[in-house]
């Protein structure tokens, strides 16, 4: 249990009995030694609640997807203090998460300004996470592929030791490029499939259309049980390229800015789905390539999804660990 979801049960255990409005605020600081004033709190209907105190009055963000509600209120001082409060108590594990995390991101921001650019930002990344009614988790099939997004970034930041925040910056598939990565010469779409599987979903038109030379990297993955000898969980896999990045300057940061940005959180609910590596495949996207791009589309059909054949690409394939070299 985060430090701010232990706070929401002491606000819930000194509040018993008590008969609050429900747009009264209970408030505890997080942290008195932290630079800015971010609180903890439970409302008058014990919803939680994480607050930023600022001396000036904060932008107005829309942040309500149902699950949360963002609110900026003066304080009688002239002091404000901006609010975001979770509406459904069944999602507290992940909003916990995602407000301590916030917290101790918010360590190292340097002026009040950049705080609450960071609190902005966070609101509009989690109103994703939660919109349509999310629960702000992976499906399995998105964690899947994410997995396959990994032991890319895993591979690259190993043939780069010397750098590593030069593939960590490439991955750019969480913030909704056309492909994952997106180095200076070429650019990598990975794809995650299963042992049996005939075929490759494209859900783009744009997807295999680059200005750069393009690799199609296929990941085959077998669904596994967790404790089954090299099964791979997201936790796992977290843990293993956080210590790849352990001696880069702000690469652990980054790094975790990208696995928010891609949807994972810190949760246990991940640690019930495995998969196990089974072969990696590298394509050479390219002249006679069976693709759809853009500028073949016929007029009036702006986008597509369709699936490649794996036996039409054959000659195509690269050597193993061609593209890691």
């Amino acid at each position: 249990m985060t430090r701010i979801e232990q706070l929401w049960l002491e606000i819930r255990r000194d509040m018993a009995g008590e008969q609050l409005a429900g747009s009264s605020w209970t408030l505890i600081r997080v942290d008195p030694r932290h630079p800015f004033n971010i609180y903890a709190g439970v409302n008058g209907n014990g919803s939680a609640m994480l607050a930023i105190g600022v001396s000036s009055r904060p932008l107005a963000i829309d942040a309500d997807t149902g699950a949360l509600g963002y609110v900026r209120i003066q304080r009688a001082g002239g002091d404000w203090v901006m609010g975001l409060r979770l509406e459904e108590p069944g999602l507290e594990t992940v909003f916990g998460r995602l407000c301590q995390d916030l917290v101790d991101t918010a360590a190292g921001v340097a002026t009040e300004t950049a705080l609450v650019a960071l609190f902005r930002d966070r609101l509009l990344l989690w109103k994703r996470l939660f919109r349509d009614g999310g629960s702000g988790l992976l499906q399995k099939f998105q964690i899947k592929g994410l997995i396959a997004e990994m032991l890319a970034l895993e591979e690259f930041i190993s043939a780069n030791a010397a750098d590593p925040l030069q593939p960590l910056a490439a991955w750019t598939g969480p913030k909704g490029t056309s492909q994952d990565f997106l180095f200076a010469g070429y650019a990598v779409e990975v794809k995650a499939v299963s042992p049996d599987a005939e075929a490759v979903g494209i859900s783009s038109a744009k997807q295999l259309d680059a200005p750069v030379p393009l690799s199609l990297r296929v990941c085959v993955l077998r669904e596994a049980s967790p404790s089954e000898k090299g099964a791979l969980t997201l936790p796992l896999l977290v843990t293993r390229i956080e210590e790849l990045l352990a001696d880069s300057a702000g690469a652990t940061a980054a790094y975790r800015d990208r696995l928010l940005e891609a949807g994972y959180v810190e949760h246990d609910h991940y640690q019930n789905t495995a998969f196990t590596p089974m072969e990696t495949r590298h394509y050479a996207v390219g002249d006679g390539f069976p693709r759809l791009v853009p500028a073949t589309l016929p007029a009036g059909i702006p986008n597509v999804t369709y699936s490649i054949l794996f036996s039409s690409i054959t000659p195509f394939l690269n050597p193993p660990n061609s593209h890691a070299a």
